[in-house]
């Protein structure tokens, strides 16, 4: 009878822990465009994509008339796979656009050098802006072909700090552009998407892309 209840306690444990990962949904990304060509930017821009996604939960915003403000987060139910049977996975498409690089003028090495030295591609970007487009299809809707529509994103880093003064080439001046931030904000816009496509987000609310700042929806 000991050696009996003794087993109890765990088979109870084997027994339940299917049932724990039952309400995760396994979503694969079948397009993920216009992240930055550089490998160092690109890296630290996956890191704060991979890292908002799988947080767990989705800072939320909910609005109050024509106001929006900060709300509680909304679990996060969705777990990002390489590989799922497809007729259990979700699908994402993303699409970013992200500003021009800048290119900086290198100085003459020499004063008698008859043309300067070819402009240098630097880390910088010539605006604060981000734009995101993501389509979410549920499992069903990925197996009968179903085109989902997609959801439009158009956002600004209000604190990213310009380092290169507005000039007659470059009007807008450049800026050290946050691509880690950038990586969270996508991967909140990608939650949103998901979880609007399955029902669990409200008209009144929406995703908190905080620090970046909204301008009117994308049409």
């Amino acid at each position: 009878m000991k050696r009996k209840s003794r087993l109890l306690p765990l088979l109870l444990v084997l027994m339940a822990a299917p049932c724990a990962g039952a309400s995760t949904l396994p979503v694969t990304i079948q397009g993920f465009f216009g992240t930055p060509a550089d490998s160092a930017s690109r890296n630290v821009f996956n890191a704060g994509f991979q890292s908002e996604f799988a947080a767990g939960q989705l800072r939320c915003e909910h609005r109050t008339g024509d106001a929006w403000s900060a709300a509680a987060a909304k679990p996060n139910p969705f777990v990002r796979v390489d590989v799922a049977n497809p007729e259990d996975a979700w699908v994402l498409d993303i699409t970013i656009g992200v500003p021009p690089e800048v290119r900086v003028t290198r100085p003459r090495k020499h004063k008698d050098d008859k043309q300067a030295p070819r402009a240098r591609i630097s880390d910088l970007r010539a605006s604060r802006g981000l734009t995101i487009v993501i389509a979410a299809s549920s499992p069903q809707a990925a197996a009968s072909g179903e085109r989902p529509v997609p959801l439009r994103f158009a956002v600004y880093f209000g604190d990213a700090r310009r380092v290169v003064v507005p000039s007659a080439r470059l009007p807008g001046g450049g800026y050290a552009y946050p691509w880690e931030d950038a990586g969270r904000v996508v991967a909140r816009a990608a939650l949103e998407a998901l979880l609007r496509a399955h029902g669990d987000l409200d008209d009144d609310e929406r995703a908190d892309l905080a620090p970046a700042t909204r301008t009117e929806p994308l049409p």
